[in-house]
């Protein structure tokens, strides 16, 4: 998806730069194939400049507007991702701190169990010795 972002951006400067070249090639191999005097040809030249200039920079203002789409879509992917990345880790937290109980009581459990099977061992070594004494 990241890269048909990218090509999207690379036709979008790609068409900018054909339009401004095409338009510039077109226009002075007009002014300088037409029999004109030399003041009417830089009168020519000055008004079509002057159309060239106006031309690109609506052009660049269009293709900055669509620069600034892409960063605001930009810009409410990142705060999304962000916003489930903080979900998924405060689930993990509680889901943690929820094993940690579970664990901790099954390990006082076992704790106890121990000492009881510690206590019955003590209580039968010591009939033993008693038996053997």
């Amino acid at each position: 998806m990241n890269m048909e972002k990218n090509n999207g951006k690379s036709n979008a400067l790609g068409i900018f730069t054909a339009l401004v070249v095409g338009i510039s090639v077109g226009f002075i191999a007009g002014i300088l194939l037409a029999p004109k005097s030399g003041k009417e040809t830089r009168q020519q030249l000055m008004e079509k400049s002057e159309e060239l200039i106006e031309k690109s920079k609506e052009s660049l203002d269009t293709v900055m507007g669509r620069t600034k789409e892409y960063v605001d879509m930009g810009k409410v992917k990142l705060a999304e991702m962000k916003s489930r990345g903080e979900e998924f880790v405060e689930k993990s937290k509680e889901k943690i701190v929820d094993i940690s109980k579970v664990v901790g009581s099954r390990a006082e459990e076992a704790k106890k169990k121990i000492s009881k099977v510690i206590e019955k061992g003590k209580d039968t070594a010591k009939k033993v010795k008693k038996d053997l004494s």
